[in-house]
């Protein structure tokens, strides 16, 4: 008990010091896990746009600009739950999707909603 004690309190100290020696590696250190934390929650709450990008490349044929706008649009789950709102429920149009593709790429974020 004493050691894990004196573990602590060494953990705790080296985390208030601000001398450069100890700073930057402690600063790299937690840059290195917050990021390693984000990648891995930004997965896991974007993977329906993800699969529903990778499942419309699949599907539909698409130019390089259509490309680039869909994949901003299905960058995640709000941006995908926007475009499914304002282009598949409330059909305004939409100047890159129209007819049997708009009607592909909405049964295709709605089947991947249902996941």
């Amino acid at each position: 008990m004493k050691n894990y004690f004196l573990f602590i309190l060494v953990i705790l100290i080296l985390a208030s010091v601000d001398h450069p020696t100890i700073a930057k590696p402690r600063q790299e250190l937690f840059d290195k896990v917050m990021g390693v934390l984000s990648d891995s929650s930004k997965i896991k709450t974007d993977q329906e746009a993800a699969r529903s990008l990778a499942r419309a490349k699949e599907k539909l044929r698409l130019s390089q600009t259509t490309e680039d706008y869909l994949s901003k649009q299905l960058a995640t789950n709000q941006k995908m739950d926007a475009f499914n709102t304002r282009y598949c429920r409330n059909k305004e149009l939409n100047s890159y999707f129209y007819g049997d593709d708009l009607r592909q790429l909405c049964k295709i974020i709605s089947e991947e909603r249902q996941k």
